[in-house]
């Protein structure tokens, strides 16, 4: 059995689904969810089953118990650092310091892939993903598309929208579907937080005026769909000369509703985000056109090189 944790927001819950549902396929067993996570924590929810036609089976807290195995690594660790302890989930790339340097050297010793409890050692694809037990318990982000390529299909039908979530988008739906229509996603909010934008770092207004260039450099008759979460402020400060359409609060309600119509746009510009990642990637126009930020994050050890699909164009920003 492929058991995969999920957490944080929907973007991340559709990345760590679709790598343990491609792991389950290639190793023909079962596949639940682990959705502990959002127990008792009112800011993000579990949402694949509600927004998508995925009937997921879940873990037990006993099934659970099992894959709760020995680090001795972190044992040791905690023995003599017990107020600077190195907790269960703890993933090595997450880590800084000495802390970071002593996970990775105990990976190069002992490799996660071979453990029942497999957590993510590294944020770039990892080649060893598919040499896992067959009984597994998948603890990490998995963000790249590398982990279902091979099982591109099956995600995608997993992945289709609940018809009942957006049948009233009618008529925004084919003012999109006849037009040469390119979505725009400008993620703000909570990237702009002192933590976050160290972090994550906010894509400049000018990535996306060059964007809008590239774009409009093929195909001149091109109608733009913007879609943030501070619609108010893209208004104030996006500029352009061809048509724009702002939907998020004026056609839109919820961001899901916005997800389901980037995904139906023929071209898409992104954020640094998994939200507009996944917008993209679902958009089933074979000439499609994604430009997506070079930067996936700020100042950050991570190494994002497999985030990417290869037929995406990347601008610097």
């Amino acid at each position: 059995m492929v058991i995969s944790k999920i957490s944080m927001g929907l973007g991340n819950q559709m990345f760590q689904y679709a790598a343990g549902k491609a792991l389950s396929l290639y190793k023909r067993v079962p596949f639940k969810l682990d959705v502990s996570s959002y127990e008792g924590y009112g800011l993000r929810k579990f949402e694949l089953d509600s927004l998508f036609s995925i009937q997921s089976q879940k873990v037990t807290k006993e099934e659970v118990a099992k894959y709760r195995i020995f680090q001795p690594v972190k044992s040791v660790w905690n023995k003599f650092f017990p107020n600077n302890r190195l907790y269960f989930y703890h993933l090595p790339y997450e880590m800084s310091g000495v802390k970071r340097t002593v996970l990775q050297l105990a990976e190069l010793v002992s490799p996660s892939y071979n453990k029942r409890t497999f957590l993510e050692p590294y944020y770039h694809f990892n080649p060893n993903f598919f040499k896992a037990p067959d009984d597994v318990f998948l603890i990490g982000y998995w963000m790249s598309w590398r982990y279902f390529e091979k099982f591109d299909k099956e995600i995608r039908q997993d992945f289709t929208i609940r018809p009942e979530l957006i049948s009233h988008l009618k008529v925004i739906e084919e003012k999109i579907l006849e037009t040469n229509s390119v979505s725009i996603h400008i993620r703000r909010s909570d990237f702009t937080t002192s933590k976050n934008a160290s972090l994550h770092g906010l894509v400049p207004i000018h990535f996306y005026e060059e964007a809008i260039k590239e774009i409009t450099s093929k195909n001149s008759f091109s109608q733009f769909y913007v879609f943030s979460d501070d619609i108010d402020w893209v208004k104030q400060n996006l500029h352009s000369k061809y048509p724009i359409t702002f939907v998020s609060n004026e056609v839109t309600k919820t961001a899901f509703e916005d997800f389901y119509l980037m995904t139906i746009c023929k071209h898409n510009i992104i954020a640094n985000s998994t939200f507009s990642w996944w917008a993209a990637y679902l958009n089933n126009n074979p000439n499609k056109t994604v430009i997506a930020p070079q930067k996936w994050y700020n100042q950050s050890p991570y190494n994002y090189k497999d985030v990417y699909p290869l037929s995406w164009k990347i601008l610097s920003c």
